[in-house]
């Protein structure tokens, strides 16, 4: 089996099955096949592409317009002739116009998560494989060499802060993964219940200014109640880096589909582990706080401006919200999620 970060079996596969599939057919070379899922590396026909081919057990409906395309890749649904019988296979296929490099992280990346999932029911598995192909299309559609911008860095760190609480408070790791929005380009960071946590992260050692980025991020008629969680980060030499902040949190994640979903939110957001060297500022918490957003709250919606005004992004002072509580358990009846996970 292949192991994160190294790519030498496959390439070798993928070298060993060069020209020599005709057709449409596949050329395939198992790398693995355990639980409920058989993984291969394969060419197809006389295109020769380079291919991932991932059998899950049982029937795994999915429509085409389903399934991810694009950014130098694409996933398809097809049929292997002569392997295990009772599987749906998909195939994670290079387009020419992909680079190879980068379509080798993201096969060896896709082969060790259901690796790590092959226990789980089918279809868990294809959510899990469709939502990290989705996660990698995500960041190679980012203007960046791989590496968070500081503001996107402390971003991060805040929102890993917050999921640490609602673990530290009693979420299981899948809902509290589940729940965290925010790298997926969700509305609010994490949605729980019947309401949602913004969150905002500040290095000034006073105050706190935010930047609201939309009319939609403060409107609590969208998700009811909405919570703003205030994190006050300071920069000190033995504080954390957000690679360590990361591990912290993988470290305590022992569910393999919760697993999948911290590595795919963290793709999304634009980390890649292969940069962790890159990231040498280290933060400590000083302060996070919950902060109820009310019908008298300071803020810019859809409703309270003319309607000529279709987008708009400002600052704010978020010590004009009163302060609920300073951890999730305080509000977590509120939000009506309670006694659903405790």
């Amino acid at each position: 089996m292949l192991r994160s970060g190294s790519d030498t079996e496959l390439v070798t596969a993928w070298r060993a099955l060069s020209g020599i599939a005709t057709g449409d057919g596949w050329k395939v070379i198992e790398l693995f096949s355990i639980g409920n899922c058989c993984v291969m590396a394969g060419r197809r026909g006389a295109r020769n592409e380079e291919s991932v081919l991932v059998g899950i057990r049982g029937n795994v409906p999915s429509q085409p317009f389903q399934l991810p395309r694009g950014q130098g890749f694409s996933l398809i649904s097809t049929e292997l002739q002569g392997y295990p019988a009772g599987h749906s296979w998909f195939a994670l296929v290079r387009q020419e116009s992909g680079s190879l490099e980068l379509f080798t992280k993201v096969a060896v990346d896709l082969v060790n998560l259901m690796e790590s999932t092959s226990v789980q029911d089918g279809l868990r598995i294809h959510s899990a494989m469709i939502s990290r192909i989705r996660a990698w299309q995500a960041f190679m559609k980012r203007d960046s060499d791989g590496v968070l911008s500081t503001e996107e860095e402390i971003g991060l760190f805040g929102e890993l802060l917050v999921l640490q609480n609602l673990l530290d408070d009693g979420v299981s790791e899948f809902d509290a993964l589940d729940s965290w929005a925010g790298p997926d380009d969700g509305l609010h960071d994490f949605l729980l219940g019947d309401g949602a946590i913004e969150v905002k992260t500040t290095l000034a050692p006073a105050g706190f200014i935010a930047i609201i980025s939309n009319l939609d991020q403060l409107d609590d008629s969208l998700h009811q109640p909405l919570f703003v969680a205030a994190v006050r980060l300071a920069q000190l030499s033995e504080g954390s880096t957000l690679p360590d902040l990361i591990d912290q949190v993988a470290g305590r994640i022992h569910d393999p589909g919760a697993s999948a979903l911290l590595n795919s939110r963290l793709v999304s957001a634009g980390y890649m582990d292969i940069t962790r060297a890159e990231y040498t500022r280290r933060f400590r918490s000083s302060e996070l706080t919950y902060r109820i957003v009310c019908a008298d709250s300071p803020r810019l919606t859809r409703s309270s401006v003319p309607a000529a005004i279709h987008e708009a992004r400002y600052s704010l002072d978020l010590d004009a919200f009163p302060i609920a509580a300073s951890t999730y358990a305080e509000i977590s009846t509120s939000l009506g999620v309670k006694n659903q996970w405790n």
